[in-house]
């Protein structure tokens, strides 16, 4: 009796701090989990899903039954958001940005803690992000990271935490035979904004794919951003918001700087003069049903200029290993255009003042990070947790979870990395389960040593992308000078919207970028402008 009382307490402070597994005997805690997929799970297929709950149920006793739910990322915000309405959301589900973060903070459908309650569920987890991550070299962003995991004091998403969330995303790059047929070499490649339009002039005017027909462009929306970038310039045009901007102590947005207007006027000059796919204000290059970094029109020879993808995107075969196919998008153009067809690397055009590049990150973000759904209880809640924490904490669980069966879905290499098994895309890895616990293990990888390892520090295809940065001008450094979600952020869609309208009209011709600006400015402050330039700057001075 004596020790049945005792167990009864045991359990009941366990209970208190929310750290009690599912035991072995009991039912197992049914999970549901909608992360971050490239195609389905076939249950048929699923050998790895059914091999990670044996795991945990064996090797640290949670007891879970693991539900892989696809979403597809295309339509993502509008199919999770009619589940939230209908009350059939998934347990767990993605971020997406931190515009929807606060959305479905506001509308009380997603869980908050204490983060005591995350220390101690996850305490490996916890000391891992405390420490600088792997190797200490982000201990200077560890406050950053426990802001952004917070709203009025309690913990809402556990933030990405990486070294490669200050990586260039993009690259630019050039159709190869265009290139060649125009008589250019790596050496006279465009590096000022002068060069760069003449290059897409003839790409306009100049026959490039010697077809004898004039149906060619220089650039689509992407290559459009480079220009902002060599103004200094963080641009969300036609999709999201736009950086902040430090000028001597004040924090302005781009969308309204002197800069911005004076790369409207030359993309008005370029879109008077052809050198501009008219149908660059639908925004996205990709096509529906497609990979979302490939750019058609320049895969199918309508422009010869995108930034819509990175270098590992078009990464050339035996990057990785001998049978390394190439990168998705690489694989996507030589299907296209033939296996000897050739694409360029190229540097980013300089603006008057030696700016150039594209945005990047900074290592905390919560887009493709884990939320939780309110209606769970606490006692779900640590569970989810404490499987955070196995598999930052066991290194034959996460590879499990991350690379699938080895022999079979990958090999392991002497020095520690892994070569994925050659013929099976990422949609194919899906299939069978591989990364369907993505969201229960963190974001694209787990808080550990090796799961850092293996998705930066010994990846062969980081390395190359920072090989190509190492020369001139094709890394990118664009910090948002604001690295706090501010107060009033959900005001961004109006004033993108407003941005979009009047930008789209002054490239087109429509009305002048000279008499149009003032109008726009001060449409653009009415929209939430102004609020918000007011909180960036508050934000700024009280750091």
């Amino acid at each position: 009796m004596k020790a049945t009382r005792i167990l009864a307490l045991v359990l009941a402070v366990m209970m208190l701090v929310g750290i009690v597994p599912a035991m072995a005997d009991e039912e197992p805690i049914k999970i549901s989990v909608a992360g971050y997929m490239f195609g389905p799970v076939d249950n048929e297929k699923d050998v790895i899903t059914p091999a990670v709950e044996k795991m945990l149920k064996e090797k640290h006793g949670i007891n879970v039954d693991i539900e892989v739910v696809y979403i597809e990322q295309a339509n993502y915000a509008e199919i999770l958001g009619t589940r939230l309405a209908g009350g059939t959301a998934p347990d767990v589900f993605l971020a997406q940005s931190d515009t929807k973060l606060n959305e479905y903070y506001d509308q009380g459908v997603i869980k908050t803690w204490d983060e005591e309650f995350f220390k101690t569920n996850a305490p490996d987890v916890y000391k891992f992000i405390t420490e600088g991550a792997a190797y200490g070299d982000l201990i200077n962003d560890v406050d950053a990271w426990k802001k952004a995991s917070m709203k009025d004091g309690k913990m809402v998403v556990i933030p990405s935490f990486k070294p490669d969330g200050s990586m260039p995303y993009k690259t630019m790059i050039y159709r190869g035979d265009w290139i060649e047929n125009l008589g250019y070499t790596e050496e006279t490649l465009p590096k000022t904004v002068d060069e760069f339009v003449t290059l897409m002039t003839r790409f306009t005017k100049e026959d490039p794919d010697q077809d004898g027909q004039d149906n060619t462009y220089g650039c689509s929306l992407t290559g459009m951003k480079a220009l902002f970038g060599a103004y200094g310039l963080g641009i969300g045009f036609s999709g999201s918001a736009s950086y902040w901007v430090n000028k001597d102590g004040t924090i302005v947005n781009a969308d309204v700087t002197d800069e911005a207007k004076e790369v409207l006027k030359i993309l008005a000059q370029m879109y008077a003069d052809g050198v501009i796919d008219p149908e660059f204000v639908a925004g996205s290059e990709s096509v529906e049903g497609s990979y979302w970094a490939i750019s058609h029109g320049m895969v199918t020879g309508l422009y010869g200029a995108s930034a819509n993808a990175s270098i590992d995107h078009y990464r050339l075969k035996g990057i990785t290993g001998p049978e390394d196919q190439g990168g998705r998008c690489a694989t996507e153009y030589w299907a296209v255009n033939g296996e000897d067809s050739t694409f360029v690397y190229a540097p980013w055009p300089a603006g008057p003042n030696g700016d150039y590049g594209w945005e990047v990150g900074t290592p905390v973000a919560v887009s493709e990070s884990a939320l939780y759904n309110a209606n769970m209880s606490d006692e779900k809640l640590a569970v989810i947790f404490q499987i955070l924490n196995a598999f930052a904490t066991d290194d034959e669980l996460y590879l499990l979870a991350f690379a699938g069966i080895e022999g079979e879905h990958y090999t392991r290499n002497e020095d520690g990395t892994i070569t994925r098994t050659a013929g099976m895309a990422n949609e194919d890895l899906n299939n069978v389960g591989v990364w369907g616990c993505r969201s229960l293990y963190g974001n694209d990888r787990c808080f550990s040593q090796l799961g850092y390892d293996l998705a930066f520090y010994k990846d062969v295809s980081i390395a190359n992308r920072l090989n190509w940065f190492k020369k001139d001008q094709y890394n990118s450094y664009i910090q948002d000078a604001v690295t706090e979600v501010l107060p009033s952020n959900e005001l961004f869609g109006e004033m993108n919207t407003v941005r979009d309208e009047a930008w789209t009209s002054m490239i087109r011709g429509e009305v002048s970028v000279d008499e149009a600006w003032d109008a726009y400015v001060a449409d653009w402050m009415v929209a939430g402008g102004e609020i918000l330039t007011q909180e960036a700057n508050d934000w700024y001075n009280a750091r």
